[in-house]
C-alpha cells in the first residue's frame, strides 16, 4: 500500500512537471512552434514517456487551460463566498484577478493569444469549456453585485451588467498590461480599476 501511495506522488509529480514545462515552451514558442520532443526535453522526460501522462501537444495543452482554470474558479468562488462586506470582496476579487495573472503571466499569454491555433476539435472543446466557466464565474460576481445593490452599496443596476462592467475592466487592464505595460506590476491597478467601477456604480458617486 505504501508503495501504490508512492508511486501515486511520484506520478502526480512528474504529470505537474510535464504541464509546467509544456506551459514555458507555448509561452515562448507559442502552440503552433512548440512540439512534444521540446517539452520533453525542457521536463527532462523523454518522448516515449510523455506519451505516458498525454496523447499529445493538444491534449497537454487543453489539461494545461482546465487545471488553471480551475484554479482561478476556485479563488473567485472563495472570495464571493466569504463573510466580508460587498465592497472588500469586490477588491478581493480584482486583487485576486490581478494577482493570478501577475504570478503566472505565461498562462495569460496563451490563453489570449495560442487558442485559435488548436485544431477544429480541441478548439471547440476548449472554446465552450471556456464559455460554461466565463458563466459560472460570472455568476459568482454578479452575486456579490447582488449583495452590493441589497446592502445600499451600490446603485440599482441589474447585478449582471454590474459584473459584465467590473469584469470588462478587468479584462481591459491585464490585455494592457501583457502588450504594453509588462514590466509594471499588474497588481498596481488595483486602486484604478476599483476608482473606476466605484466612480460608477458606487452609490457614493451620485451626484
Amino acid at each position: 500500500m505504501a508503495a501504490e501511495t508512492r508511486r501515486a506522488r511520484e506520478k502526480a509529480m512528474h504529470r505537474r512537471e510535464i504541464l509546467e514545462a509544456a506551459k514555458r515552451v507555448f509561452a515562448k514558442k507559442g502552440f503552433a512552434a512548440a512540439t512534444i520532443d521540446e517539452i520533453a526535453q525542457e521536463a527532462e522526460f523523454s518522448k516515449g514517456a510523455m506519451y505516458g501522462y498525454f496523447e499529445g501537444k493538444e491534449d497537454l495543452f487543453f489539461t494545461l487551460i482546465q487545471e488553471k482554470s480551475d484554479d482561478i474558479e476556485g479563488r473567485f468562488m472563495e472570495v464571493a463566498e466569504s463573510s466580508r462586506d460587498p465592497e472588500t470582496k469586490i477588491g478581493n476579487l480584482v486583487e485576486m484577478y490581478l494577482s493570478f495573472f501577475e504570478e503566472d503571466r505565461d498562462f495569460f499569454q496563451i490563453i489570449a493569444f495560442e487558442h485559435p491555433r488548436l485544431g477544429v476539435k480541441t478548439h471547440s472543446r476548449l472554446a465552450e469549456n471556456m464559455k460554461e466557466r466565463y458563466i459560472r464565474n460570472l455568476g459568482l460576481i454578479e452575486k456579490v453585485m447582488q449583495e452590493g445593490v441589497s446592502a445600499g452599496a451600490l446603485k440599482e443596476i441589474e447585478p449582471r451588467l454590474l459584473a459584465t462592467g467590473l469584469v470588462g475592466i478587468i479584462h481591459a487592464f491585464t490585455a494592457q498590461w501583457i502588450l504594453i505595460d509588462g514590466k509594471k506590476p499588474l497588481t498596481e491597478r488595483k486602486p484604478v480599476i476599483l476608482e473606476l467601477f466605484l466612480d460608477g456604480a458606487g452609490v457614493a458617486a451620485v451626484t
